[in-house]
């Protein structure tokens, strides 16, 4: 259901703007922030409460839970900052070109970067414009290794020059949209958290099918 749903948000911004004229440099609408990973070997740095995003983590179209995790001692001593929900993370590093969407405040390592809009420019719509971003890259990597994308990258990508208020009209209508796909993201955490705490149970006999009606 949510693959469904982003496409028909994916749909609105090519029918807008894909042969919107004119145009500008990515990077000057587009804020290109970076990460770091504090010292792996100190243990009050880590398995905290603050989730820690790597390549590994881009799963889906939101990123909720992430593999490591950081104190808030941790965080202030990387070089990343605790990014917003609607951030969006492009990995740069190992599995590359891979987009998400920070489904609560994280942080980020150095292996990906964080996309913020300039100008008034909604979260939703630098989301699509870096898919766009991706695409072209892969593109001109035909016959090459796409093994990494460098802040250079992004300098030479022409990108629609949108007024505010066409972000603004873009941001209102595919803005419903993401919060469905967010809540069901959840929901599925959700979900999924029940069924590893009671099938256990169900399997060793300490509940019954029955038991799970009352």
């Amino acid at each position: 259901m949510n693959h469904h749903l982003e496409q028909m948000a994916q749909a609105i911004f090519k029918s807008w703007f894909v042969d919107f004229e004119p145009s500008r440099p990515f990077t000057e609408v587009v804020q290109v922030l970076s990460g770091g990973t504090p010292k792996t070997g100190t243990e009050t740095f880590w398995n905290g409460v603050i989730p820690f995003f790597t390549p590994k983590d881009a799963s889906g179209i939101f990123t909720l839970t992430t593999e490591k995790t950081l104190t808030k001692v941790g965080l202030s001593n990387c070089n990343s900052r605790l990014y917003p929900v609607n951030t969006v993370f492009l990995t740069a590093r190992g599995t590359v070109g891979k987009l998400a969407l920070a489904g609560r405040p994280m942080a980020m390592n150095q292996s990906c970067y964080a996309l913020v809009g300039t100008e008034g420019l909604g979260q939703h719509y630098v989301y699509h414009l870096a898919q766009h971003v991706v695409e072209s890259l892969k593109h001109k990597a035909t016959g090459a290794v796409f093994d990494a994308i460098v802040t250079r990258d992004f300098e030479s990508e022409i990108v629609p020059d949108i007024t505010t208020a066409e972000a603004r009209s873009f941001e209102e209508k595919v803005a419903p949209i993401y919060e469905i796909i967010l809540n069901n993201s959840n929901e599925n955490i959700r979900l999924a958290e029940l069924r590893d705490s009671l099938l256990p149970r169900l399997m060793s006999g300490e509940l019954s099918v029955a038991d799970l009606g009352r």
